[in-house]
């Protein structure tokens, strides 16, 4: 397979929404922002909304690596296109998800699954908030979820992504449709919580980071000082 020199990197929001700003600015506007988030789907737009836009822009090649982040609270705090692509194809895996140290949005029984790949890393758990790969690779997640969702996984009424996502690694170590893994040492993105304080700006190796939980005072001063940290 041939490398990609730099990734594509996307969200999903409201184009005009000045919450977007600092991740646009973080990645020196080279950012396609998805203005097709849907009030209906909720969380659930970054599977079907993110999927119809992968399978309908041909212009992206099959191999292209795709970044994928939430919009109002993740920041690229190293701006190094050629280099994240590079270090992601030497991880050999067609596709990353972020992940985190707390268990949270999550159906308990993905529990086990986790502990059990990923007890001894820093973060453990999925966090669908960075996502990282080839588009061919997200699109076989995104199209097998979208195929099999109201049998596997319409579970309950507070669905969301990250469920979904947690789900799908699950049941792909058994599939093996994607050689899949969680960022469980930070190497692409630092997901700071509310667990993790505080902050140590020096010790950040990733690309980018991700402040989880805005509404909680402490994640809101920790995102301004990485602000204030990176001048983003």
């Amino acid at each position: 397979m041939q490398i990609a020199t730099e990734p594509v990197f996307i969200t999903l929001c409201d184009a005009d929404s000045p919450l977007v700003q600092p991740l646009y600015s973080s990645l020196r506007g080279n950012l396609r922002i998805l203005n097709n988030y849907s009030q209906k789907l909720g969380l659930l737009s970054k599977i079907f909304k993110v999927r119809d836009f992968l399978a309908a822009d041909t212009d992206i090649a099959d191999d292209a690596i795709i970044v994928f982040t939430d919009a109002y609270d993740v920041l690229c705090i190293r701006y190094d296109p050629v280099g994240l692509a590079a270090d992601f194809f030497a991880t050999g895996r067609d596709l990353i998800v972020g992940a985190e140290t707390v268990f949270c949005h999550h159906s308990a029984d993905v529990m086990p699954f986790f502990l059990s790949n990923y007890l001894g890393h820093p973060a453990k758990y999925l966090n669908s908030g960075f996502i990282i790969g080839y588009k061919w690779a997200d699109l076989r997640m995104l199209n097998y979820i979208a195929t099999n969702f109201v049998e596997k996984y319409m579970m309950d009424s507070r669905q969301n992504d990250q469920r979904v996502i947690s789900r799908f690694m699950l049941e792909n170590s058994e599939l093996g449709l994607l050689n899949m893994d969680i960022d469980s040492t930070f190497k692409f993105c630092y997901t700071h919580t509310y667990d993790n304080n505080p902050l140590c700006c020096d010790n950040l190796r990733s690309y980018f980071v991700h402040v989880t939980w805005l509404t909680l005072e402490i994640q809101k001063q920790a995102y301004e000082e990485i602000r204030r940290v990176f001048n983003i």
